[in-house]
């Protein structure tokens, strides 16, 4: 039987690296409150189209870490290839976008693009060893290297930025692209140290990079389509509406990484447990594994999302936000609606676990056509506001459909949503009984 006590020193340490993000979010308010929103803008450009490639070429090679990683033989082929893969992708589409950025500039109305996208190959180049060892160890379920290797990340841009801020030197994008180069590039060789023990490469095996692209490439699009509406919608935005709305729209985003997090943390948890579970004849177990976890995330989900409509956004975000960003509230309490679809949407791991890649690429082909409409609507409309609107819908659709599936495929029932009270109980009493 599934206990989540068993599993406690896992969850743990992967719930206190998702609280390193949250905490970094208060850091990027700080830069937010020096510089202007078309600064921010202009950073959320280059951030949210590296973010996209990388998600992107996670599901095309680097989900073949996890896949195809339990026999211990093919490891070392199986590192090789997708680390070819990986780095190949990742820098052919950093490359193809910066020569195509001046075009890029005119159709989206800004000159300004070009910088963005010309500083986009070197972000990148320093962010591939970092992505390929996070991926490792999760592979190993080493939660606490994670964590540390998060922590070198996010560390060394928070002194930087606390640094700056202190010196009055951080004004605008060049120091903010500053800071996130840094960050990365120390973090990436703190990575390669951390995983030695698992960094094993040679071409002896049999498993072949076509396997590997059969069963990624109807997840890699899929990936194209999700992370298009998560990190991509900041372009329709400025094509819209133009850099400044952009800068209060990613200021929004910024507080709602609160539940991208959890999102990011619970999924890649998830797929490498359900691939285990599933590959050990324990279909039962995963069943239950997903009820409890679907339950813990309705019901604590959704008593944030009461929380911050009732108030708590106009009560808590204005002393953090300068004058500029204040709209930034009412962003985030439209995103914040869609964030009740997040425990849904979150099941897809276990779709792919089961091999249903193409029925996953299905529900969120659906959802998207749904958020573009959305995103759309909102520019013909004129208001800015409804932009936020895209995200919400997508993660509230996206979550129906794949709890549909998933509720048929693992013989869930609706009676598993309230399971979270009897599971809260029975770890309180673990917690007693280990201190006693």
């Amino acid at each position: 039987m599934v206990r989540l006590s068993e599993h406690i020193g896992t969850i743990g340490w992967a719930f206190a690296g998702r609280l390193l993000f949250v905490g970094y979010g208060f850091v990027m308010l700080l830069q937010i409150a020096v510089v202007p929103p078309e600064e921010y803008g202009l950073y959320a450009l280059l951030v949210n189209v590296q973010t996209w490639i990388f998600i992107l070429s996670d599901s095309s090679a680097l989900l073949g870490l996890v896949q195809f990683g339990a026999d211990v033989r093919e490891r070392a082929r199986l590192n090789t290839l997708v680390g070819m893969l990986h780095s190949g992708i990742v820098l052919g589409i950093a490359g193809l976008l910066w020569l195509v950025r001046a075009p890029l500039a005119q159709v989206f109305q800004e000159p300004r693009i070009t910088v963005a996208l010309g500083a986009l190959p070197l972000y990148c180049l320093l962010s591939i060893p970092r992505s390929y060892c996070v991926k490792l160890l999760y592979r190993e379920l080493q939660m606490r290297k994670v964590f540390a290797l998060d922590l070198s990340w996010l560390g060394v841009m928070t002194v930087l930025t606390l640094w700056m801020v202190w010196r009055r030197e951080l004004r605008g994008f060049p120091e903010l692209l500053l800071i996130a180069c840094t960050g990365m590039g120390v973090s990436s060789l703190y990575g390669v140290w951390l995983c030695r023990p698992w960094l094993q490469f040679g071409l002896r095996g049999s498993i072949t990079l076509r396997q590997i692209l059969r069963f990624t490439l109807p997840q890699t699009l899929a990936s194209a389509l999700h992370t298009g509406v998560r990190q991509l919608d900041v372009y329709a935005v400025q094509y819209f509406f133009g850099l400044k709305v952009v800068g209060v729209y990613q200021a929004a985003k910024t507080f709602y990484r609160v539940f991208d997090t959890v999102f990011d943390a619970v999924a890649g948890l998830l797929h490498p447990a359900a691939v285990r579970l599933l590959a050990a004849g324990e279909r039962e177990q995963l069943r239950i594994l997903l009820g409890k976890m679907l339950s813990a995330l309705s019901f604590t989900i959704a008593g944030i999302v009461l929380l911050i409509e009732l108030g708590g956004a106009e009560l808590l975000l204005p002393p953090l936000l300068a004058r500029e960003y204040e709209p930034a509230v009412d962003y985030f309490k439209l995103l914040s609606l869609g964030a009740l679809g997040v425990p849904f949407a979150v099941l897809g791991p276990a779709i792919l676990a089961l091999g249903r890649s193409r029925q996953m690429l299905l529900h969120i082909a659906v959802a998207t056509g749904v958020a573009a409409g959305t995103l759309l609507l909102a520019g013909l409309v004129g208001n800015p506001l409804f932009s936020a609107l895209g995200v919400a819908v997508y993660t509230l659709v996206l979550g129906a459909l794949n709890f549909r599936f998933v509720r048929q495929a693992y013989g869930l029932s609706w009676s598993e949503l309230l399971r979270f009270p009897r599971d809260l109980r029975g770890l309180v009493q673990f917690i007693r009984s280990e201190r006693t």
